[in-house]
């Protein structure tokens, strides 16, 4: 017999799991990954105690965890391909160029506008920031800037992009999950995400007029160059990589075979176009490059990358998608948000309903697209019943389920891209400020009717 479960009850249970993680991890900087397995032992009992079985639970818990796969798959190709593109130049070719011909004066600017094209044709953020914005951290770290203050940039433009992408699976996701037009649905989206880019990039141009740029000067910039020159032969075969990649992509196919594709066109530029021996490059993929040179700076900026640099992104994955299986299977997380759904009694409530219901998921869930398909799935029928636009929703959604992602530091989104460019996750939350920029233009939009009102 399974006994009632009442609101207090679930949310005491949510709360006590997820404290488990985040006290811990925020003031004591202990690692998330050991301490979900920790939340797991204190969920599993508290759901016991409603009336299911231990084999319940691990069903659910393996199901959900099942659901894993596929980001950690593309996480750990993304980790060889970092290594792979360090090994064989194509890193250290973009960092040359830009320190060429960018102006320090507008690098966090040109670096938000540069991700957001990048992301937007590619349709991929984990993609964008594992590849141009690797780039664009060593330019910036070649000039002495802030790596936190880097890598805002690059993480807000690539989300901007992967938000109105059609390669995007977050748009896919949930135009499909709430039953619309894909096109209709990213053109209904791009009416508050492009003023809320404008808005951001002012931001960016203000911090960047206020960093201090007093290590940046020629001499520095020469050596960093003439560092990458004596290191690696470069030349237009290390672009090579990048092309096969950006071809694949805007060519749809998967992200997996197009990472792949990426790692395997640098494995081959490293070992027959820059002289690595086979074993070395092997050793690239798997433990990340390791760059031979006097130069303490460039060895530092391009040693990294491989498989196990993002095994504890992978892990977490698995983590994660366990403890919400718990919690979904003895129905916790249906009725936390219950009362959310309660709320929606216009336009301005459905969408602010909407971004609450997806930030909370997103913090149970550690998943941007479950977000999606949860969140789309419950307030689909809720729009319905209100005689609400859906696409209303689906661009609440592109904020509550993928953009406010990003403040959650245990979430797959931040803990990903942050990752990649080598920066900590509760380090960066002050620096992510672009769901909130986005989510004040949404609501503004929406709460005055600015924008034309689609039919349901």
């Amino acid at each position: 017999m399974k006994k009632e479960l009442s609101f207090s009850y679930a949310l005491f249970t949510v709360v006590l799991s997820f404290s488990v993680i985040m006290i811990p991890a925020v003031f004591l900087g202990a690692r998330t990954q050991p301490l979900f397995l920790i939340s797991w032992m204190i969920a599993i009992p508290l759901c016991m105690r409603l009336g299911y079985t231990y084999k319940e639970l691990q069903t659910g818990l393996m199901t959900f965890a099942a659901k894993s796969l596929v980001p950690m798959t593309i996480v750990l190709c993304v980790g060889a391909l970092i290594g792979t593109w360090n090994a064989c130049g194509t890193v250290p070719l973009i960092t040359k160029l830009g320190l060429l011909t960018i102006n320090p004066k507008y690098f966090l600017i040109m670096s938000f506008f540069i991700c957001i094209i990048f992301s937007l044709f590619t349709g991929t953020s984990f993609g964008t920031c594992g590849t141009a914005g690797v780039a664009l951290m060593g330019v910036g770290l070649s000039m002495g800037i802030n790596p936190l203050i880097i890598a805002a940039p690059i993480i807000g433009g690539a989300y901007f992009g992967d938000a109105i992408s059609p390669l995007s699976d977050s748009t896919n996701v949930a135009a499909g999950t709430v039953g619309i037009d894909l096109f209709d649905s990213i053109k209904y989206q791009a009416v508050t995400t492009l003023p809320a880019a404008l808005i951001c990039g002012v931001i960016y141009f203000m911090m960047g007029r206020n960093v201090d740029y007093s290590m940046a000067d020629i001499t520095v910039i020469n050596e960093v160059v003439k560092g990458i020159d004596s290191s690696y032969k470069l030349g237009i075969i290390p672009l090579i990589p990048m092309v096969v990649v950006l071809i694949m992509l805007l060519k749809k196919v998967p992200s997996i075979p197009s990472i792949l594709s990426g790692s395997i066109s640098g494995f081959l530029v490293a070992w027959l176009y820059q002289g690595q021996s086979f074993k070395n490059v092997v050793q690239s993929m798997w433990g990340g490059f390791v760059l031979n040179s006097d130069n303490a700076f460039i060895k530092q900026i391009f040693s990294r990358g491989g498989i196990t640099s993002m095994s504890g992104t992978a892990f977490l994955f698995v983590f994660a998608f366990g403890l919400f299986g718990i919690l979904n299977t003895a129905g916790i997380i249906d009725k936390v948000v219950e009362p959310l759904t309660k709320k929606v009694k216009g336009r301005l409530g459905g969408t602010i309903c909407t971004v609450i219901l997806g930030f909370i998921s997103n913090i149970t869930s550690a998943s941007g697209n479950f977000s999606f398909v949860f969140t789309g799935s419950l307030m689909t029928p809720v729009y319905e019943k209100a005689n609400l636009s859906k696409w209303d929703l689906t661009r609440a959604m592109s904020v509550g389920c993928l953009l406010s992602g990003l403040l959650v530091p245990w979430n797959s989104n931040p803990l990903t891209v942050t990752g990649f460019l080598g920066v900590d996750t509760i380090d960066m939350l002050p620096y992510m400020f672009t769901p909130l920029v986005t989510a004040a233009v949404l609501f503004v939009v929406t709460g005055l009717n600015l924008d034309k009102k689609f039919k349901k």
